[in-house]
């Protein structure tokens, strides 16, 4: 009997430890883009500081990957902040469909995206794509479908006043583009899938969007986060040769409410404390403000972030 016991304990004991040293399940959109390669940054930076093994997981797109976070299929993953809230909230994109186990984490940076076109394309503005060919659809990405549309209401467009090439997503819209077939397409700049296309066709370039009030706020009716800023020129942001307004908003990583509140907390430390090293994988984490991190939203904070944040006196912002 007390053998038995014993070798009851042990397979116990033995279960315990396969579930602590379960890999982290990072769910992202299809490789080149952003998603995926924060995912791949933040899984060396986990691995290398922490010792947590993470996987990378792409999916088709941020509206697939969300419920998969909320069902514990994958753990944790990056999104904008509109759509971490329309999630979990049901509204927008998921309305009718709660999304009520996912927890931000923490809020990352804001991405700065935009419509390119040819380099030589007589299109000098947003308000020129007026009738013509214009990846569209993002039937796997909603929320990609909503910015869209608010770059174009930044220009006193509607999605009727283009010609819409229907894509799944952001790399097909990319693919669309660089095989002739649309004229012009979305992506946030810097990223691989852009570098691609502006090798492919011999050079791209961003479209300047305006910052009067009444664009901006025709912009925020659609796209509540968002904002105009400029972006500067830099050898990293292909299609971009001056400065450049144009869209921004935040992101956030967010995780599944029944992650462990421990491996959380350990996950947020490594976020904070190894900035420079995932800033050496992905650019954009260089952005990364610990001072905006925990901040007022309407998706509650995983405890493990929250005891971080306690533990180290960072206090929550509006």
């Amino acid at each position: 009997m007390r053998r038995l016991v014993f070798a009851l304990v042990l397979g116990c004991l033995a279960m315990a430890g396969a579930a602590v040293a379960q890999p982290i399940g990072i769910g992202t959109s299809p490789q080149g883009t952003l998603t995926y390669s924060l995912g791949a940054a933040y899984a060396k930076a986990l691995q290398e500081a922490a010792g947590i093994q993470a996987r990378v997981q792409p999916s088709s797109g941020t509206g697939v990957m969300v419920p998969l976070v909320d069902s514990g299929e994958l753990d944790m993953g990056f999104v904008n902040t509109m759509e971490l809230s329309e999630a979990y909230t049901g509204t927008g994109v998921f309305k009718g469909r709660p999304q009520r186990n996912l927890r931000a984490i923490g809020v990352l940076f804001p991405i700065k995206v935009g419509i390119f076109v040819r380099k030589d394309a007589p299109i000098r503005s947003v308000a020129d794509l007026k009738g013509k060919r214009i990846a569209y659809g993002y039937t796997s990405q909603e929320v990609i479908r909503t910015l869209l549309d608010g770059v174009l209401a930044n220009a006193g467009l509607t999605p009727d006043d283009v010609r819409q090439v229907m894509v799944p997503n952001l790399v097909r819209g990319v693919d669309e583009f660089v095989s002739g077939n649309a004229d012009a397409a979305f992506f946030a700049m810097g990223q691989a899938k852009v570098a691609e296309a502006d090798a492919a066709v011999g050079g791209i370039r961003f479209l300047p969007m305006a910052d009067a009030p009444q664009a901006v706020e025709a912009m925020q009716r659609i796209v509540p986060p968002s904002y105009i800023d400029v972006v500067q020129p830099a050898r990293n942001l292909p299609g971009v040769a001056e400065p450049l307004k144009t869209m921004h908003y935040d992101y956030v990583i967010f995780a599944n409410a029944q992650l462990p509140k421990e491996r959380v907390q350990t996950m947020t430390q490594v976020l904070v404390e190894q900035k420079a090293s995932l800033g050496e994988s992905n650019a954009a984490f260089k952005e990364l403000d610990v001072s905006r991190l925990y901040r007022e939203s309407a998706v509650p904070y995983h405890d493990g972030a929250v005891a971080y944040f306690t533990e180290k006196g960072i206090a929550r912002t509006k």
